[in-house]
This record gives C-alpha cells, sequence and structure tokens, in this order.
C-alpha cells in the first residue's frame, strides 16, 4: 500500500515552478499518480517507489499554506501534509552594474525571498541571442551571480560599451523577473593583450617581472571596482599587478618555457610564451672557453716555474761564488786586523813607556774652552778688553750687559735662536759662531745652558719625524 511520509521543499513562491518531492513508500505503484496543491495539480515530472517528483502550480489564492493529496490509481492515501506559498522573490540591487564581453565576472543580488528559488539563473539578451549563466543563494536577501556574455565567440574587435537588450533572471515560475527594468547592464570590451614578442616567445631572466601590455584592462567605472586577473605561466599562477595599460606579473621561481595564459572572467587568451633562463650563464661554449684558458694559463704556470728553478739555480750558484769571495776576504781582513792589532799593541807600549817618563799632557780650561768654541783662532775678540773708538764705549757696554741679561732669559734666547734658524740667509758657519759666542756668555750658568740645549735637541727631533728626515742628520746642528 501505498504511504506519504513528507516533502520537500516545503515553501516556494506564488508563481508556482516549484521542484518539490513527495516522500514515501511503494510510491511507484499504480498506473497512474496525481498530486494536488488544494485545487491546483501540480506538473508531474516522475516518481520511483520511494518519491513522486513534480512542480508546483500558480496559487490562485496568493500566499498562505495548501492541503496537499496524493492519489495513486484514483485511491487516495490518507496524510496530512501543507504546502506554503509565499511572495515572489524580489530583486532590489545588483552590484556592480556592468561586466566585460566575455561574462563571467561576479555579481551580488540582493532582494527578498531568495532563498525559495530552487535553480536561479540570470540572462542576458542582446542582438537576438539569449545567454545565461548561473547564480548560488547565500541566504534569503542575498546570492552572487556570474554575469552572462553577451556574444557567442570572443570578439576582439569590440571597443565600445554595449547595453543588454534584455536582462533578468529565472527564478523558477517567477515571469516578473524575466526582464528586470531596474538595472540597466552595461558590458565594456574585453581586455586585449599584446603579443609578447614578434617571435611569440619572451626571453626572460630569472626573478624579472613579465610585463603583458594591453588595453582595456581596467573598465572606467566609479568606486575603484576592477577586474580579478588570474595569470598563469604553465599551470603556476603568479602575483599580478594591474595598472591602466598593463599587467605586472612576478613571476615563480621557475626556468624554462611556458606558455602564458591570462583568465578574467570568461575570457582565456594567451599572449605567448616565456622562455625564463637557467641562473647558471655556463652554456656550453662557455665551459669549452674556460677550460681551454684554465689549461692555457697551467702550462704558463709551469713554464714560469721551470724558469723560476733555472734562475733560482743560477742565483744560487752565484751566491756560493760570493760566499767563497767573502770567506777569502774576511780571511785577509783578519789576517790584516791581527797584524794591524800587533803594531798598534807595540805603539801602545811604546806610548805607555813615554807617558811614564814625561807624565800625561793636559791644557787649562781657557785655553781648551777656546779651541773647542773657536778653534783655528789664536786671538779671539772675547779675549781682549773691549775697545770702541769715540764715545761709544759706555753705551756698548751698557749694550753688551742688557743683552746678557735677555740671554739669560730662556724664552728670549729659545726665540732668538728660533728666529735665526729661519733665515735662509744664516749659514752653517755662522750657526757655529753664534753658539760659540752664546757657550762663551753662558759658561758661569752651564746648568741653563744645558737645558736650553735639551729644548732645542727635543725642537730638533720632532721636525725631523714630522718631516721624515734620515736620522743621521739629526746631529748635524
Amino acid at each position: 500500500t501505498p504511504t506519504v511520509l513528507g516533502l520537500s521543499p516545503s515553501r516556494g513562491p506564488e508563481s508556482g515552478g516549484t521542484k518539490v518531492t513527495v516522500m514515501g513508500d511503494n510510491l511507484g505503484a499504480g498506473s497512474s499518480v496525481n498530486v494536488q496543491f488544494g485545487n491546483q495539480t501540480c506538473e508531474f515530472f516522475g516518481r520511483t517507489m520511494a518519491e513522486i517528483v513534480c512542480y508546483s502550480a500558480v496559487s490562485l489564492a496568493g500566499v498562505g499554506p495548501v492541503q496537499i493529496s496524493v492519489s495513486v490509481d484514483r485511491a487516495q492515501i490518507r496524510e496530512s501534509l501543507t504546502f506554503e506559498y509565499i511572495e515572489d522573490p524580489t530583486v532590489q540591487r545588483i552590484d556592480p552594474d556592468w561586466s566585460i564581453a566575455s561574462g563571467h565576472t561576479p555579481l551580488m543580488v540582493t532582494g527578498t525571498n531568495l532563498d525559495v528559488v530552487q535553480e536561479p539563473r540570470i540572462r542576458v539578451k542582446y542582438a537576438g541571442r539569449e545567454s545565461v549563466n548561473v547564480c548560488k543563494v547565500l541566504n534569503s536577501t542575498c546570492m552572487s551571480c556570474f554575469a552572462p556574455s553577451l556574444m557567442a565567440e570572443y570578439n576582439p574587435t569590440l571597443d565600445s560599451v554595449k547595453h543588454a537588450d534584455e536582462f533578468g533572471f529565472i527564478f523558477n515560475n517567477v515571469q516578473a523577473l524575466l526582464v528586470y527594468n531596474n538595472t540597466n547592464l552595461l558590458y565594456y570590451p574585453n581586455p586585449v593583450f599584446e603579443p609578447l614578442s614578434t617571435s611569440g616567445v619572451l626571453e626572460q631572466k630569472p626573478g624579472s617581472p613579465i610585463i603583458l601590455k594591453g588595453r582595456n584592462l581596467v573598465p572606467p567605472v566609479s568606486g575603484g571596482v576592477k577586474l580579478n586577473y588570474t595569470v598563469l605561466i604553465g599551470e603556476t599562477p603568479c602575483s599580478v599587478t594591474v595598472s591602466e595599460s598593463q599587467l605586472l606579473c612576478e613571476p615563480p621561481n621557475l626556468t624554462g618555457q611556458y606558455k602564458i595564459m591570462v583568465q578574467v572572467g570568461g575570457l582565456h587568451v594567451s599572449p605567448g610564451s616565456v622562455h625564463i633562463m637557467s641562473d647558471s650563464l655556463l652554456t656550453l661554449p662557455a665551459i669549452v672557453s674556460i677550460a681551454a684558458g684554465g689549461g692555457l694559463l697551467l702550462i704558463i704556470v709551469i713554464l714560469v716555474l721551470i724558469a723560476y728553478k733555472r734562475k733560482s739555480r743560477e742565483n744560487d750558484l752565484t751566491l756560493k761564488r760570493l760566499q767563497m769571495q767573502m770567506d777569502n776576504l774576511e780571511s785577509r781582513v783578519a789576517l790584516e786586523c791581527k797584524e794591524a792589532f800587533a803594531e798598534l799593541q807595540t805603539d801602545i807600549n811604546e806610548l805607555t813607556s813615554d807617558l811614564d817618563r814625561a807624565g800625561i799632557p793636559h791644557l787649562d780650561y781657557r785655553t781648551y774652552a777656546m779651541r773647542v768654541l773657536f778653534p783655528g783662532i789664536e786671538d779671539h775678540p772675547v779675549l781682549r778688553e773691549l775697545e770702541v773708538s769715540g764715545n761709544g764705549q759706555q753705551g756698548t757696554e751698557k749694550a753688551l750687559k742688557l743683552f746678557g741679561q735677555l740671554i739669560n732669559n730662556k724664552v728670549f734666547l729659545l726665540t732668538f735662536i728660533r728666529t735665526l734658524e729661519m733665515q735662509r740667509s744664516f749659514s752653517m758657519r755662522d750657526r757655529g759662531n753664534v753658539a760659540s759666542l752664546i757657550m762663551t756668555a753662558l759658561q758661569s750658568r752651564l746648568e741653563y745652558a744645558t737645558d736650553v740645549l735639551k729644548h732645542l735637541l727635543s725642537d730638533l727631533i720632532d721636525r725631523n719625524l714630522e718631516s721624515k728626515n734620515h736620522p743621521k742628520l739629526l746631529l748635524r746642528r
């Protein structure tokens, strides 16, 4: 005996067209079956032993629940089932209200009672051709759709904005939305890409971005909405940056030749292929050249080593000859030194015997100092009394006394000496004479004279270090 357990769905739009499944047992029995929604017949679609499928009719009584009755071969199955007619779905807003000619751009549809639509679709009609695409219900007020294509085939020459002749939705049997007049869906030209190169294959270094040039890449719409581009290198996607006239593709780490495919909406186009060269720049000719150069360099190094070894051998022989000559010379010098030392020893013995008889000769301090300070001058003016002609005797003595006081001033004396040394016309002989006269004047203050000499010697050392003169010149004062 046929029995009815339930139905799905339990509600639908009042315009009908809802595909209803009545579930039960032994529903495939009998030769005919009839399902009534109130006083309206549900259009039979098919049945099995477990279910009956039919399409709901238009509600004559408007919205509200209706009683469902199932009859098999005129035998009515008694079961309390109801189906609720609700208001037809409506569309209030579509965002965005544009697409490209190839379609398949995502659209967000907002409205009411959208969840009762079983197989929602979106349609356009242009130049006598109707195109349909699918939608997906998200909730009762929102669904996402893909825009239908405007033309059957890709037409890159389409360069102007087009308006669809008709635009609407297929929601079960809802006739009011087949032509939707609240929105005028615009179609912009498809993006067009230039070939990557004249040969069709672009040579590219690893890591370098791939630039795809073209036009119509960004539709001129407000709000900054852009198309969703996908660029595949072979089967690997790359990161894409979109501008008005080009796509910038950051390729993954690949080498070899790959076909580039651009996907946007329903458009799939290939501007060519790319050949990504390997990081290694050593091609076979380069490897052969490097090997030949390395072999030649090795031969040159071997020849240089052979020449160096031969030259070293010659230098060793020369060094041995020089060593022998030096040994001979050293032997002769040692012999001569021995003979000279013997003669010197004899002379020293004779001199010692002379000193024992006559004593060690010496000079008094005045004579010794004069010979050191003024060598070769027996009668120097410093040994005589000051004689000045005329009436200048007293003034000269006073001037010399005052100059003597200035000399005893360390700052003046150092400045005086440094000033004289800076004169280019001040010769070495003049320096010696001035130094001898100053030392004569400072005989009574030798400690002070020694301190001045230390300062002058320190200055001389500093100047020699700054000018990097040879150290032997240090004592040539």
